[in-house]
């Protein structure tokens, strides 16, 4: 790679005196050369303390279709739900019946209530004795077929395993068919009959209902999946640096009340978080992680549905190992020619380390110019053009005095301000893509089969830059708004 710089030509000056000139120059630059090799890198000065770490909240309403629910409801309740098949019970009702679901529950919301209409077929058969004279009996049966709708509500919350806890409570009866029949001649209307057996047996039938919904685990299965893929690592980067990891280490999360509206069922969680990046030492390398399992709800009843914000404080740690290897492939063996004169120059090596609040960058040249020259500056990101720069880029001091004497050609030309354009960062794309990049990631695997995540509003800030031994570290700030629905059960 070759850049030209314009400059104006040398006077030319009497050539015993330019000779002169040259031979006083080569014998300083080979001194200063050799002085420069004894002091090769500045005083690495003292560091900042480490930033603390800001914690990232996501608030996620997570979203359930009623119609999953029933489905999940219809497969757990089927079949005969009661049956007496005796005519002699406690009651001697003389009555023998059998509760059969033939129909799917439907189930409706509204608050944090669930109303369930339960179709049912009963068989019943009712045995009637009459006594004639003289004290005979006689007995008699009929069966009759009818249908009706029981009306339940459910009370629902989730307990400290994340499980769905209901209480449900007996409503009314919506009767199909009335259950009449007639029987030696006699009508009789066995409403009122069926009616109390159903009423003696609606704890029965709460239970039922109670125990199918307890043993759905539809929120604990769901919550788990969101909180595990959460902690895998996405990778976020990979032209720049061997893989460019983002690792989420979530340290709580809560969960409003469950509410219902417009046949959805919605619960909002508030998770806590820390979010770091990590730097692949090899390409392809994926970091490890030791995933946490979900902890016990932490009921917080001051969220609600319409909350859906996110604020994430990332730290990104760069490690000059990483800024090292890129720079060997951005700019080791480019070729710097001086137009108008003869001077070249070559940088055979590039690599930067960190001192107090600067960044150095150490150029180890050829051509004209043999030797290691350090220049520094402090880094600075722009959020105009999501790019990373270098502001107050300067040779550094014991650089500067060699250049004045050994090669002041360089202190005269843009050489240093061609140098730091090679060092800017363009992240535009990475910053406009990491939303995406973030969904995808989500949206992989089982959890990404059965649930929808949605990113929406995305606005990326840098907050801080900082100098550290082995590592840039950078700390953002995003925001915007996120939803998760249910899609299958």
């Amino acid at each position: 790679m070759k850049f030209r710089f314009y400059l104006l030509s040398k006077k030319q000056n009497q050539y015993a005196l330019l000779t002169l000139f040259f031979v006083l120059v080569l014998f300083f630059g080979i001194s200063a050369c050799k002085d420069r090799s004894e002091n090769a890198s500045p005083k690495i000065l003292p560091f900042d303390e480490a930033i603390e770490h800001q914690i990232s909240f996501l608030e996620v309403p997570i979203t359930f279709k009623v119609e999953q629910i029933e489905d999940k409801i219809n497969e757990a309740i089927k079949g005969t739900l009661y049956e007496d098949q005796s005519f002699e019970d406690k009651k001697s009702d003389g009555l023998k019946i059998r509760v059969k679901k033939v129909e799917s529950i439907k189930i409706s919301v509204k608050d944090n209530f669930m109303y369930y209409s339960v179709p049912l077929h009963i068989w019943a058969s009712k045995r009637m004795i009459k006594t004639k004279f003289f004290g005979k009996k006689i007995e008699k049966t009929k069966e009759i077929d009818f249908s009706l709708r029981i009306k339940l509500r459910s009370e629902i919350n989730l307990n400290k395993n994340w499980k769905l806890e209901t209480k449900t409570t007996y409503i009314g009866i919506e009767w199909i068919k009335r259950p009449k029949v007639k029987i030696l001649g006699v009508n009789f209307d066995l409403v009122g009959i069926l009616e109390n057996q159903l009423l003696q047996k609606k704890d029965d039938l709460e239970r039922v209902v109670d125990k199918a919904t307890s043993n759905l685990k539809v929120i604990e299965k769901e919550v788990s999946k969101i909180w595990t893929k959460i902690q895998e690592p996405i990778l976020i980067e990979k032209k720049v640096t061997n893989g460019t990891w983002l690792l989420a280490e979530p340290i709580q999360i809560e969960a409003s009340k469950i509410e219902g509206k417009d046949n959805q069922l919605f619960i909002t969680t508030r998770l806590k978080t820390l979010l770091r990046t990590v730097v692949a030492k090899k390409q392809g390398e994926k970091p490890k992680v030791k995933f946490k399992d979900l902890p016990p709800l932490r009921q917080n009843r001051s969220l609600n549905s319409t909350q859906n914000d996110f604020e994430l404080h990332l730290k990104g740690e760069l490690p000059y190992k990483a800024v090292n290897d890129l720079l060997d492939k951005k700019i080791k063996d480019t070729v710097l020619v001086i137009p108008n004169t003869d001077y070249k120059i070559k940088i055979k090596d590039a690599e930067v380390f960190g001192s107090g609040k600067k960044l150095f960058m150490k150029l180890t040249v050829t051509g004209d110019v043999n030797s290691t020259i350090y220049l520094s500056g402090t880094p600075r990101f722009d959020s105009l053009n999501n790019s990373l720069h270098f502001d107050n880029f300067d040779y550094d001091l014991q650089s500067e005095e060699y250049l004045l004497s050994a090669a002041d050609w360089m202190l005269k030309t843009t050489v240093k301000e061609e140098i730091q354009k090679l060092l800017i960062l363009p992240l535009d794309n990475y910053v406009q893509q990491l939303p995406d990049i973030i969904q995808t990631a989500l949206s992989k695997g089982k959890t990404g089969k059965t649930a929808l995540f949605d990113l929406r509003d995305f606005e990326l800030s840098p907050r801080f830059i900082q100098i550290d031994k082995d590592h840039v570290r950078i700390y953002v700030k995003a925001t915007g708004k996120v939803g998760i629905e249910i899609i299958k059960l």
